[in-house]
């Protein structure tokens, strides 16, 4: 939200943002809006709350592990989402308030005033919500998928759920007047949907990283055990498969043990430590499972790594799903090539991620080979992390680069709109 729209409004562009009310459930709120963004918080009712940002902290031990296992609650919900997938979302009445006879007075005149509509997902909701508010104040929409809502990946969901979903992401991206995705696999997909599709990268924000990088002290590894970091969500296909079986290996004839290495895991990181529980119980004082932290924090920790742990797509997709695993480019990977700390890339190279990693440096590591692991977990490139060189390519995959590309996008699609 912040990145995009603070780019937008440098460039003279005003922007309202209508968004959820934010609960303690979803964190500490660390963005700060920039002149010329204002933000509409929506209850379920479609009333305004007053915004103010970080009013949600809550200090967090620092250190709380993750616990193995689910609980009745998680075991409820992934049954409704296995049967229904994304469609039971807690922030469909957000969507739905959009239709009732009356709106807000700030929200209609926000939408009133606006020249286009943007809707991210996900979530799916803000799509509808677009949508209704495109029939109503008869304004053009652009739908931003982040991630694919039919047929995705990640997304939970069995063969009855995926059918849901695919005819409603097709009507609601028919209905719109272009669509963005964030690479070209995904945008190849949304083509069949709307003809007018394009590709806008994640890309990261030079800002808050350069902040971060001139405050922090030059990564010092002497001494004391190798960092590995693994920032955010864990699921099926981004458990380290390779790397595990390497790590295991050479455990296991005595080259390596904890004392020399240390990941470290933040956010929900349950899939990893039930999957290391039971195939690997032998690395457990390898890893630590810790909470989710904010964003600030967040960078901090990436900078400071000695390797980056990144992984995808190491399960093969399902069928159908094969556009969503290809695309995936997430703005972690972008922070993680912007970072100037070597990657350990759990992927192969010819996946769109992992060449994103290859054509940013080669101190970057990226195999999916088990074999090549064990090979660089023992070299002098691993033991010894060097600060990587920020190349012309990164540069171009950050956000005040893709914002332009963005705004000359809505451009058009608001002369087209008033031709």
């Amino acid at each position: 939200m912040e990145a995009m729209s603070k780019y937008f409004s440098r460039s003279g562009r005003n922007v309202t943002v209508l968004t959820t009310v934010k609960g303690e459930a979803d964190g500490e709120f660390t963005e700060m809006m920039p002149p010329g963004v204002t933000v509409l918080e929506l209850d379920w009712r479609g009333g305004v709350r007053p915004f103010e940002a970080n009013r949600h902290q809550v200090p967090k031990p620092a250190e709380q592990p993750v616990q193995s296992g689910r609980s009745l609650t998680r075991i409820a919900k992934d049954a409704v989402m296995h049967m229904f997938g994304q469609l039971p979302d807690p922030r469909l009445p957000f969507a739905m308030s959009f239709l009732k006879p009356r709106l807000a007075p700030e929200v209609e005149r926000a939408v009133r005033e606006a020249d286009v509509i943007v809707a991210t997902t996900p979530p799916w909701p803000p799509l509808l919500a677009a949508i209704a508010l495109k029939r109503r104040f008869h304004k053009p929409v652009v739908l931003d998928y982040r991630d694919q809502f039919s047929l995705c990946h990640e997304m939970p969901g069995g063969r009855f759920a995926k059918a849901l979903e695919l005819p409603i992401d097709r009507s609601l991206a028919a209905q719109a007047d272009a669509l963005v995705t964030i690479s070209e696999p995904m945008s190849a997909y949304y083509q069949n949907f709307h003809p007018d599709t394009h590709t806008i990268l994640n890309g990261y924000d030079p800002e808050p990283l350069e902040a971060v990088l001139s405050r922090i002290e030059p990564v010092d590894s002497r001494d004391r055990p190798l960092i590995i970091r693994y920032m955010g969500l864990v699921s099926e296909g981004r458990i380290p498969r390779a790397l595990l079986g390497a790590l295991s290996r050479l455990k296991a004839t005595a080259r390596v043990d904890p004392s020399m290495m240390q990941f470290e895991y933040y956010g929900e990181g349950r899939v990893m430590l039930n999957y290391l529980q039971e195939h690997h119980p032998d690395l457990s004082e390898f890893f630590k499972f810790l909470p989710r932290v904010s964003y600030s924090k967040s960078l901090e920790l990436v900078v400071t790594s000695d390797h980056l742990l990144f992984c995808e797509n190491s399960i093969p997709p399902k069928t159908g799903e094969i556009a969503s695993a290809s695309g995936i480019l997430t703005t972690k990977l972008f922070e993680y090539l912007a970072s100037g700390r070597p990657i350990l890339a759990d992927i192969g190279p010819q996946t769109l991620a992992g060449s994103f990693a290859v054509r940013a440096s080669d101190q970057h590591f990226v195999s999916d080979d088990t074999n090549a692991f064990e090979d660089y977990l023992l070299s002098d490139s691993f033991r010894k992390p060097q600060a990587v060189a920020r190349s012309d390519f990164v540069d171009s995959l950050s956000r005040a680069a893709q914002a332009q590309t963005y705004l000359a996008l809505l451009d058009g699609v608001v002369a087209k709109s008033k031709a």
